[in-house]
Formats: structure tokens, sequence, C-alpha cells
């Protein structure tokens, strides 16, 4: 039996369908809505493909941050056509999602005409993480309904409450990704109020993942964190909603999730495309598969399981046993492989 063949209520029969193991996810790219269904129907249902793939379309950037994960020498060898014909393989093998980064994916040769073909060629819903610099008016009404969401990095140095604001007037469907290191902690509260205040609804928290050690919270401030979170949760419940990445990992205790795992789901849930075509499981990682098509990345990501699922040597990382970090605020030494 098939995703198809599971019948699910007449209100939810257009959306997509994703098979999970032993489970259906129903998808709209429109609305970013996720239903999960879990039943008898649906125990004989296995994945057959990453549900997401983000995708390093470019390694250029207009920026330079010091806790960027990209690697600085990696060439960009897509166009517009070649991340085209990819992907329409890659949906029509089941992936639901693509998420563009980077690099800043704006900056990227003719962007825009792949978002529209995305979306007028195929089911895929397409996001960007962006730090917003290259955007416009002009540029966000011509692409108006044509993807699933903007996801604006907070820098210092990006004007972010313009572009927040920006995205609000034109009517954009966007959330805000928001670093919480030791610096950010003591203004989390200020922070994503502001967003709130200049039109931000979807606020997600990253966690840092990286060899500096003045940017991991010590395991001492995690109680403190998880106190903020949840009175800004309740604070802002029906205005805006507060989302911690996977990265989190146990750390923040029991949290709402997506999918029932307690893993972060790299390498299964979603793998990386590179801007020198490879695949990783995560862009904190150092494994790294070339590929030449979309049935190439699914071959990979069926018969390399082993080590697309295996933990990243770099800090940070919720499958490695205490994260990768040793001591406070000393971390593991580890070289890149």
């Amino acid at each position: 039996m098939t995703p198809e063949s599971v019948a699910v209520p007449q209100a939810l029969a257009g959306l997509r369908r994703f098979a999970l193991d032993g489970a259906l996810l129903l998808f709209d790219r429109d609305t970013g809505l996720n239903v999960l269904c879990d039943g008898p129907e649906t125990a004989h249902l296995r994945q057959v493909a990453p549900r997401v793939v983000q995708f390093g379309i470019t390694n250029r950037c207009n920026l330079a941050c010091s806790f960027c994960s990209r690697e600085l020498d990696a060439p960009s060898t897509w166009t517009a056509a070649d991340a085209f014909t990819v992907l329409r393989g890659l949906a029509a093998q089941g992936v639901l999602e693509v998420a563009f980064g980077g690099g800043e994916p704006w900056l990227f040769p003719r962007f825009d005409e792949l978002l529209v073909r995305l979306h007028e060629e195929t089911p895929l819903a397409a996001s960007v993480t962006t730090n917003g610099l290259a955007l416009g008016p002009k540029r966000l009404a011509r692409l108006r309904g044509r993807y699933g969401q903007i996801r604006l990095s907070l820098y210092e140095d990006n004007g972010w409450r313009e572009r927040v604001a920006l995205l609000a007037d034109e009517g954009a469907r966007f959330g805000v990704n928001l670093l919480v290191d030791p610096g950010s902690l003591p203004t989390l509260e200020d922070t994503v109020i502001d967003v709130v205040a200049a039109g931000g609804r979807d606020v997600l928290l990253l966690s840092y993942n990286g060899r500096d050690p003045q940017r991991h919270l010590p395991s001492a401030m995690m109680p403190e964190l998880t106190r903020r979170v949840s009175a800004l949760a309740r604070a802002l419940e029906g205005r805006a909603v507060v989302k911690l990445d996977v990265c989190w990992g146990s750390r923040l205790g029991a949290v709402p999730r997506l999918l029932p795992r307690e893993d972060c789901g790299a390498g299964r849930d979603f793998v990386v495309i590179t801007s020198d075509r490879r695949v990783m499981p995560c862009s904190f990682h150092t494994t790294a598969l070339p590929f030449r098509d979309a049935d190439d990345v699914l071959r990979l990501w069926s018969h390399a399981r082993g080590r697309l699922a295996a933990a990243s040597p770099i800090p940070g990382c919720a499958r490695t046993p205490g994260f990768g970090l040793a001591g406070e605020p000393g971390l593991v030494t580890l070289r890149r492989a």
C-alpha cells in the first residue's frame, strides 16, 4: 500500500502526502500546515526520501559573520537550470520542501526565476534563509505567493528592525532566526518583543554550533533559558510563536515537536546540498559526499545512512555526549575530518 491509499478526512485530502516510518505526514506548502496521521492505517508506511533538502546554493555573501558555518573556500558551481533539474527530480521522489541558504541566496544569479519555476512546475515548498539586505518592495511583490517562507536572520549589522517591518508591510510569509549565546541571552525578551512589535510573528531560537567556546551557552544557563522561553511563549500566545531549533536537543527539557523523535533528524529527515555539489547530514558536519543528480542524492540517503546519521565532530551537536563540550568554558579539541 502507498501513502495515497490511506483514507484521510475530506478537508485534508488535497494536502501533499509524505510517508514516515509507521505514519503519514500531510503538508500544505502554501500555509506550512503539517498534519501527522499515526495509527493502524499507517503502520505499513516507510519513509523513502528526506522530507526537506537544505540547499546551500551559493557561497557568496554580503556579510562576514564570525559564527557562519559555511566553508569559505568552497566554490559555487550551480546554475539556476541545474538546481531546478535536481530539485524537480527530488520532488518527484517525494521530497516536500527545499530550504535555500548559503551564503546569501538572493545573490545567486536568476534566483527569483528559480523560485518561480519551482512554484509553478513542482509541488515543492521553497523557503529562503537570508540576511534580508538584498530584499526590497518590488522584489517581494514580484514573488508574493511563490515561496513557502522567508527566514530572516537577525544580526547587529543588517538593520533587522527595518527588514522585519518591510516584510510585514509587504505581506510576506516570514519568520526570524535569532542566535542565542551568552551575549544575546540577557536581552532575549527585549529582542523578541521588538521583533513582534515590528510585525514578526514567528521567532526561531538557534543554538550555537562551532569552535568558539565563548559563544556556547554553559549548562548552568539552560534552566534560565528554559524559564525565559516558557515565559515568552505564554506572554505572546495568540500573537507570535516562539520555536526552538533541533540542535538544542534535550538541553531545554520537554518541548513540543513536529515529529515524535528524540534525534535531530540530520541525514534522514533532512540533508544539505552544498554549493560545490556535495551531500551533508547538516550544515554543522564534516561528512560531505559528492553526487551527480537527484537519483544520486537518494542513493546516498538510502545507502550511506550510517555516515549521514553519525554525530558531528563540531561542538554543539545534540548527537554527541555532552553536546561535544567538555568543561565550561573549555571545549573538546577536535580537528576537521
